[in-house]
C-alpha cells in the first residue's frame, strides 16, 4: 500500500517499486496546497521597497500560496506549512478551526520564521480535513498522512532540483552513497520541464544500495533572489519551504540528514563517513563551507561537452587567505556553509534554513573535518552564466588531490 498522497508513478517498475514491509520504496508524491484564489481577494503583500524590485519581481513572487500542504505530524500536531503570512498573519491569528470528521474546534498556534510561516493545529485523532474561518474568507484543507515512517532509521541525502541533468543526479546519489553511506534520498522537483517527477523517481530508483527514495512534485515559486550576499534576501520561500516540509513531513524520524545542491559534493578530510560523524558529534549538527571546482581550457572537447559530469573535474581555485573581523583568516573565494544533522536532537523551535539552523546556537560554528566542492561546469546555468573553461593558472588553480581520491572510491556504473 502507497502512503497517503503519495503515488508509484506509471514509469516506475513494479522491482523497483517494491519493498519488503509492503511500503513503496520508490514513489512520487504530490502537497495539498492552499490558495488564496481559491477563497479570497487578498493576497501576500512584499515587503521588498518597490525601488528595490527589478522587473521581474512581481512574475516570481509568491502573492497567492497560502499553505504548501497539511500533513500529520509526529509530534501530536496537524502541521500547515507555507510562505510568510505576513499582512495575512492578523487574519489568520484569529481564525476559528473546525476538525473533520469530529467537528471539534482546534487550538492552534503561529509560527512565523525566516521566509516561511507555520500552523500547528492540535486536533484530535482520524482527522482527515480542517476546514479554516478567518477575515479571508472559508477555506476547507485536505490533511495528509505523514511520511516519517519511509526515512525513519535510514541516513539520507536530500535536495530540491529543477532540469539538473538525470546522470548528474545519479552520480551525485552514488556519490553520497559510496563515500558517506546513504541508503534513501528525498528530492523536491521544482518543477522540471526537461522530464517528470516519475523520470526522476526511476533514474535514482535504478541505483544499487538505495532503500527508499521519494521525489516530491514541488510546482511553487522560487521567489524573487537578493541582490548580493547580504541585501534584499527577503522573498525567496520557495526553498526555505521545501527545507521545513522536508523536515516536518519526511525527516523527523531519520537516523541523519545531508543536504547539499546536485552541483555539490561533500569531502571528509580523514575518511570518516559525514552521517557517522553527524550521528556521533556532540550537538547533532556539523556545518562545513566548500571551494569552486572550476572547468580547465582544454580538458573536455565538443564531443563531450554536453555530457559533462562531476568526475571530469579535479581543478579548484586555490585558496585566497584574508582577515574576518581582523582577526580570522579564511578564504576569501569560499562557498557558503552547508549542514548535515540529525533531526532528533534539533530543537523544535529551530528552523532548517539553507546554510545554518536558525535559533541553534551550535549551528554558528564549522568544521574543517568536512567540506563541500562546489562544481561550477555541472549547472544549467539557472541563475546566471558560469559555465567557462579557464586556462590553468598555477597561482590560481590546484589540482584536487583529495577529491580525486574520492573519485576512485565511487562505483559509477550501479
Amino acid at each position: 500500500m502507497t502512503p497517503s498522497g503519495s503515488t508509484v508513478s506509471p514509469d516506475v517498475s513494479p522491482a523497483q517499486a517494491a519493498r519488503a514491509d509492503g511500503v513503496a520504496r520508490v514513489a512520487v508524491t504530490g502537497t495539498r496546497p492552499v490558495m488564496l484564489p481559491e477563497f479570497t481577494d487578498a493576497r501576500r503583500l512584499p515587503t521588498r521597497p518597490p525601488e528595490a524590485r527589478d522587473a521581474d519581481f512581481t512574475a516570481k513572487f509568491d502573492a497567492e500560496t497560502l499553505f504548501y500542504d497539511a500533513f500529520i505530524g509526529t509530534r501530536g500536531h496537524i502541521v500547515l506549512v507555507g510562505p510568510p503570512f505576513l499582512n495575512l498573519k492578523p487574519a489568520l491569528a484569529a481564525a476559528t478551526i473546525v476538525a473533520h470528521p469530529s467537528g471539534a474546534t482546534c487550538s492552534f498556534t503561529l509560527r512565523e520564521l525566516d521566509r516561511h510561516g507555520q500552523m500547528h493545529v492540535a486536533a484530535p485523532d482520524g482527522t482527515r480535513a480542517l476546514t479554516l474561518t478567518c477575515a479571508l474568507g472559508t477555506v476547507t484543507l485536505t490533511v495528509q498522512a505523514s511520511e516519517a515512517d519511509i526515512f525513519a532509521g535510514r541516513r539520507v541525502v536530500f535536495t530540491q532540483s529543477r532540469d539538473n541533468d538525470l546522470a548528474w543526479i545519479q552520480d551525485w546519489v552514488r556519490f553520497s552513497r559510496d563515500v558517506h553511506g546513504a541508503d534513501a534520498v528525498l528530492i523536491y522537483d521544482n518543477a522540471s520541464t526537461l522530464y517528470t517527477p516519475g523520470d526522476l523517481a526511476e533514474a535514482v530508483g535504478d541505483l544499487a544500495g538505495i532503500a527508499a527514495v521519494r521525489v516530491v512534485d514541488w510546482p511553487f515559486k522560487f521567489g524573487p533572489q537578493g541582490f548580493d550576499a547580504r541585501s534584499y534576501w527577503d522573498s525567496d520561500f520557495g526553498q526555505h519551504g521545501v527545507w521545513e516540509h522536508a523536515r516536518r513531513q519526511f525527516l523527523e524520524a531519520a537516523a541523519s540528514v545531508q543536504v547539499s545542491d546536485i552541483d555539490e559534493l561533500t569531502l571528509t578530510e580523514d575518511g570518516r563517513s559525514l552521517f557517522e560523524a553527524v550521528e556521533a558529534s556532540p550537538f547533532g549538527l556539523l556545518r562545513y563551507e566548500g571551494r569552486w571546482v572550476v572547468g580547465r581550457e582544454g580538458a573536455m572537447d565538443d564531443g563531450r561537452a554536453a555530457h559533462r559530469r562531476h568526475r571530469d573535474y579535479a581543478v579548484v581555485l586555490r585558496e585566497r587567505p584574508v582577515k574576518r573581523f581582523g582577526i580570522l583568516t579564511v578564504d576569501g573565494d569560499r562557498c557558503p556553509p552547508k549542514w548535515s544533522l540529525v533531526p532528533s536532537r534539533i530543537p523544535d523551535g529551530a528552523q532548517w534554513k539553507v546554510h545554518s539552523i536558525g535559533g541553534y546556537l551550535p549551528s554558528r560554528a564549522v568544521t574543517r573535518r568536512f567540506g563541500y566542492r562546489h562544481f561550477r561546469e555541472i549547472t544549467n546555468n539557472w541563475k546566471y552564466e558560469r559555465t567557462s573553461a579557464e586556462r590553468f593558472d598555477p597561482a590560481l588553480h590546484e589540482v584536487d588531490d583529495r577529491l580525486k581520491a574520492h573519485f576512485a572510491r565511487v562505483d559509477w556504473t550501479s
